[in-house]
């Protein structure tokens, strides 16, 4: 995070953002939103349960103007299934990969995530890759 003092001559590094359980290949940072004391951090690519790229949200806050920030929640989709699936060259392919995350906005108490693979399932047939975006309160 960077913030300025004097009308945007200039920036200043106040803090870096990682998360608490961070390892390489997350994509921590994919998208980013910040709504006054509260930044919100997606990870796309986070391995969760199914052991695929379910993805991840992260929640950091100040309550020191911005001195430092921590971490105060992780996010992640309720519904997140291994039978998932998306299109590839005309199969439907079985995934965990939801990437959940890839997007993120907040306004007030509410942060919406986006998972641009999410699957849904309508009868008997998958909508590959149909997209789902989460609210959280």
């Amino acid at each position: 995070l960077f913030r300025t003092t004097n009308g945007g001559a200039t920036y200043n590094l106040v803090a870096k953002l990682t998360a608490d359980d961070a390892v390489a290949g997350d994509g921590f940072g994919i998208s980013v939103a910040i709504d006054g004391g509260t930044v919100v951090v997606g990870a796309y690519v986070k391995v969760g349960a199914t052991f695929g790229a379910d993805g991840a949200v992260y929640v950091f806050r100040t309550t020191d103007g911005g001195a430092t920030y921590v971490q105060v929640a992780k996010l992640t989709a309720s519904d997140v299934a291994a039978s998932d699936y998306y299109l590839i060259s005309g199969f439907s392919i079985p995934t965990p990969d939801d990437r959940f995350g890839f997007s993120v906005a907040i306004a007030g108490d509410t942060i919406v995530a986006g998972a641009y693979q999410d699957s849904e399932v309508e009868s008997d047939s998958y909508s590959q890759a149909s997209g789902s975006a989460y609210v959280f309160r």
